[in-house]
């Protein structure tokens, strides 16, 4: 395996990777790096399924501090809120979590190890991600139990909820990551039909992306482009010959969805990307990049 710096991806979007970027202390491991958020300090939060699940990190990869030990079942997403707090999706009690910096419990939203009925579109039932409105309101995809995304104020109140199983305008198989643009528009990865859907604040279907492959999540850069980690053919899915592109890595995209750039050939050498699951972006622009499989890499990508 190469530990060589590695050029990726294509015209305007050029990247090179770090090699050996965030060694981790003798007796740590990342396992499942399926949660990457960057704060407005160029904190790095990885949100992990080993002993050791949110580990903070600065842009040269030294280990700020790390927490949540003991209080996780199942990782899945993380992000950060408007006013600078952590917040996290566990698909393993089915909550949706709100943190300090460092690891003090502000808000739960539903209840430990009480799923709702599957697919009956009532919060939750494996909650895959959490973003925010411009008026500080959350929206959180649910998931893998449900077909829906769920739209909470601030206090953490349903305002409303949309979705439900399918292939139609407005259906989901399996709404995985969420994202919300500066107009209000609201991204929703539908990874199972393989296509990005946008709605309106309120829910109401607006269009959709195809030419993504199982997309785990949607990040929107500053200037205005998306980026777009995909899991193809890894994690539950056989390679087909109808299957047009199978593997996993990073689309970028326009805000109208065509594409800019992009890398990935689902193997284990550095600067590959292999089941990609989660994404972070700092003020400079560079990529983290967090591959869900056990003994799973985080990888840091510089923008040339």
């Amino acid at each position: 395996m190469s530990d060589k710096a590695l050029r990726v991806s294509y015209g305007e979007y050029t990247y090179e990777s770090v090699p050996e970027w965030a060694p981790l202390p003798k007796g740590w491991e990342w396992n499942h790096v399926v949660g990457v958020a960057v704060d407005n300090e160029d904190r790095i939060f990885a949100y992990n399924r080993s002993e050791h699940p949110i580990i903070v990190l600065d842009k040269s990869g030294k280990i700020l501090d790390s927490w949540g030990e003991g209080q996780f079942t199942r990782a899945h997403h993380i992000e950060i809120g408007p006013d600078g707090s952590i917040w996290t999706t566990d698909v393993g009690d089915h909550t949706v979590r709100k943190w300090t910096i460092d690891g003090k419990q502000l808000m739960i939203l539903g209840t430990p190890n009480e799923p709702s009925v599957e697919q009956s579109g009532e919060p939750f039932n494996q909650p895959t991600d959490i973003a925010f409105g411009l008026d500080g309101s959350i929206y959180i995809s649910d998931g893998y139990g449900n077909s829906r995304v769920h739209h909470y104020s601030p206090q953490g109140k349903l305002i409303r909820s949309w979705g439900e199983r399918g292939t139609g305008p407005g259906q989901f198989m399996l709404p995985h990551g969420v994202a919300v643009d500066p107009t209000g528009l609201v991204y929703v990865c539908d990874r199972e039909n393989n296509r990005i859907q946008i709605f309106t604040p309120e829910g109401q279907y607006v269009s959709h992306w195809k030419g993504v492959h199982r997309p785990n999540q949607i990040v929107l850069g500053n200037d205005g482009a998306a980026f777009v980690s995909e899991l193809g053919h890894r994690q539950g899915t056989k390679v087909t010959p109808n299957l047009v592109s199978p593997n996993s890595g990073v689309k970028i995209l326009t805000k109208t969805g065509q594409w800019l750039g992009g890398w990935g050939q689902s193997t284990r050498e550095h600067g590959d990307i292999m089941a990609a699951h989660a994404l972070g972006i700092d003020s400079e622009g560079s990529l983290y990049v967090g591959e869900t499989l056990e003994g799973a890499r985080m990888q840091k990508f510089i923008r040339v």
